[in-house]
């Protein structure tokens, strides 16, 4: 995700563009906002190779992400939702190139599919797990695979279908927040949140896309001896006498010496 930004919900403060670093956030006249690295902070948002961590002030209470509390540091990823000092940010990521182009381009594939999980992180649903092996319906019909109740959400609100290593969302009832952005339709990646309503959201959980310009080649790029131990070169004369042999003789001969001197 590259452009990453965090959206400021109550006022008019503009969306803070989060580059790698460390973005302080404080109290302003006009509500939360950011601020300078050296005035008084309530959050502090660090965006580096490991993700984005939330790193909370130790006199601030009452921080909750996706309505879980934070007591001091948490790991967000795009589309949770941020309620801080009575205002609400929202972590948005850019859902560039994600509009399917079909439903039935791709092949089913039954054992890709299944690598595909929609896990729950918030609501009802929250720590449950629904594979994607079949299209799955989301809304408050009783047939739904997925059933969700609340303000905005409709009977069907929308399906989310594996086909081959591809995973596509449809809203048929209502608009769906894909990373903290509404879509309707959307070509869906691993790592991917989606949010039905105020409290309901999922995580897209399966192996990560093999880039375009690699798809093909996986036989030149992991080699099936790339990482095969190597075989320890033979010394001396042991290859050429088998000690199961030399052992026998060895034993023989000790027998026969038993027998010999015994029979005196």
């Amino acid at each position: 995700m590259k452009d990453l930004r965090m959206r400021f919900c109550d006022g008019d403060q503009p969306d803070l563009v989060l580059d790698t670093g460390i973005h302080a956030l404080g109290r302003l006249p006009t509500g939360l906002g950011p601020v300078a690295a050296d005035a008084p902070w309530l959050l502090q948002v660090c965006n580096d190779r490991r993700g984005i961590w939330m790193t909370v002030a130790d006199s601030l209470r009452g921080v909750h992400v996706n309505g879980r509390p934070v007591r001091h540091v948490a790991l967000l990823r795009a589309g949770d939702s941020i309620h801080v000092d009575g205002s609400e940010l929202v972590l948005i990521a850019t859902n560039a190139e994600r509009t399917p182009s079909s439903r039935s381009g791709a092949p089913r594939d039954p054992v890709s599919n299944l690598r595909h999980t929609l896990r729950g992180v918030g609501g009802i649903h929250h720590g449950r797990a629904t594979s994607l092996e079949s299209a799955r319906t989301i809304g408050h019909a009783r047939t739904a695979d997925i059933r969700i109740d609340g303000p905005g959400i409709a009977e069907v609100h929308a399906t989310i279908e594996a086909i081959g290593d591809r995973v596509m969302l449809h809203a048929q009832g209502g608009t769906v927040l894909l990373n903290g952005q509404a879509v309707r339709e959307a070509l869906l990646r691993a790592g991917d949140q989606l949010a039905f309503g105020v409290q309901h959201r999922f995580v897209l959980e399966g192996p990560p896309a093999l880039p375009t310009s690699l798809a093909g080649h996986s036989a030149q790029r992991y080699p099936e001896d790339v990482d095969a131990p190597p075989v320890p070169a033979a010394r001396g004369w042991a290859p050429r006498v088998p000690w199961l042999l030399v052992a026998a003789i060895l034993l023989a001969a000790a027998l026969s010496g038993l027998l010999l001197f015994g029979a005196r």
